[in-house]
């Protein structure tokens, strides 16, 4: 394999990391199928750990004919891609994680790699780390991003719940897993109480942000750059499903204009997961939203912008005036936190993933249940008190500066290297994985 000789970091690092992210890739264009947070999450810590001299292969799928095989993503980490139901959504990939584990396998022979970690990224790439670990002898560290269980209690209307299968195996997963790392304390309790982790294998590790991309722009200069002028705007990012509660923003969009706000429009920014990872089969979100969006009378004010490279973003947090996010389920509200480093307030959902980054009546407003008419009542204080919104924003942006990718990938060095080196001790003394 000349063309991996090339990419891969020299073998003088002093670890080596296997990532594992099948369904989705680090790569990939934010808010478009199954793209978002986690894609994020496996770039960010993936290239920190090469600063650190730590190396990582990071498996996922091809999903189109014009992916490489391998591609370099930091000195020290690289993606490989593996065929594997290119056409598949996310429930029907579970088909074909036996043979994406093969290409684990395959691919580290041929490169005679041996990994002192496998480090798998949701419930489908928890199995495929199920199958290797055993022949591997590798510790096995696991971060689920979404709980199944946890997205099924607060479903959307009309959402389809998560399926028994997903729910079993991210239960194997919880009982399996040498180390489970978390996001958030109510996400810790959700694994112990729900999924019966042993709590000493599960460690709150929060996410961080890009601070040297999100930060505060001039908004008038951001509005040009995107393409708006003067009037005042309502921000959505993340992918168009039922869990992320767009629908009930338009709704809010609907009082707040029958309350005089005729210059107030609302901007989306996300593709349509209707396929490759919507809960709702075939049916498009997008299609949807914009038929309710019409149904209330205002089509003409809300754009659907489709997904944007991730270091646009900021240009979209510093032209709004506020910036919603009314989610039914959140393991880590990253998007309000690029939200408010970039100085911009928050209204979301009183979820638990939201109400570890967003401080109610600090740097936002955090909101129980999700009646439109609440959303509209705390969008319009922001809206007709622009000191209170700068205010916010700018205590929004203090609180998004404790978290860094750095900060992150301190701690899960620091526990990696902890579960290395008991995995090592184990091989050497013939302990098999139990």
């Amino acid at each position: 394999m000349a063309e991996s000789t090339q990419l891969i970091s020299d073998r003088s690092a002093r670890r080596r990391i296997a990532v594992v992210s099948m369904h989705t890739s680090p790569t990939a264009s934010l808010g478009q199928d199954g793209n978002g947070g986690l894609n994020v999450y496996v770039r960010e810590v993936c290239s920190a750990f090469s600063d650190r001299g730590i190396a990582t292969d990071i498996f996922t799928r091809r999903q189109s004919p014009d992916d490489p095989a391998i591609e370099s993503l930091a000195p020290l980490s690289r993606v490989i891609y593996l065929t594997a139901g290119r056409s598949l959504d996310k429930y029907a990939l579970y088909s074909e994680v036996p043979g994406f584990a093969a290409g684990i396998r395959s691919f580290a022979e041929s490169e005679q790699l041996q990994y002192d970690l496998l480090y798998s990224h949701y419930w489908l790439s928890g199995e495929v780390a199920c199958l290797l670990r055993p022949e591997m002898g590798a510790g096995w560290a696991h971060t689920a991003h979404t709980l199944g269980l946890v997205k099924n209690r607060t479903l959307a209307s009309g959402a389809r719940p998560e399926p028994a299968q997903r729910i079993r195996v991210e239960g194997e997963i919880a009982q399996q897993a040498d180390l489970l790392i978390v996001s958030t304390p109510d996400e810790s309790d959700d694994l112990v109480r729900s999924y019966r982790a042993n709590p000493e294998r599960v460690f709150v590790v929060a996410p961080g942000i890009d601070l040297a991309t999100f930060q505060p722009l001039d908004r008038a200069e951001a509005r040009r750059k995107i393409g708006y002028g003067p009037g005042r705007l309502m921000l959505f990012v993340g992918r168009l499903e039922r869990l992320k509660g767009v629908e009930v923003a338009i709704r809010a969009l609907a009082l707040l204009r029958d309350r005089e706000h005729d210059d107030l429009r609302f901007v989306v920014v996300g593709g349509d997961a209707h396929q490759g990872g919507s809960q709702d089969g075939d049916e498009s979100e997008k299609e949807r939203l914009k038929a309710v969006a019409s149904a209330l009378g205002v089509r003409d004010r809300v754009d659907f912008l489709g997904s944007v490279a991730h270091h646009e973003l900021p240009y979209f947090y510093a032209a709004a005036d506020v910036c919603v996010m009314p989610s039914y389920s959140e393991s880590f509200g990253l998007v309000a936190l690029e939200a408010q480093a970039c100085g911009r307030p928050v209204v979301a959902s009183g979820v638990s993933g939201l109400r570890s980054v967003v401080r109610d009546e600090v740097s936002g407003y955090l909101i129980d249940g999700h009646d439109p008419a609440v959303y509209a009542e705390r969008i319009g204080r922001l809206l007709a008190d622009p000191e209170l919104a700068t205010q916010m924003g700018l205590r929004g942006r203090l609180l998004a500066q404790r978290f860094s990718w750095t900060r992150t990938a301190d701690r899960l060095e620091g526990l990696f290297e902890d579960l290395i080196e008991s995995s090592h001790a184990r091989v050497q003394a013939g302990v098999r994985h139990e």
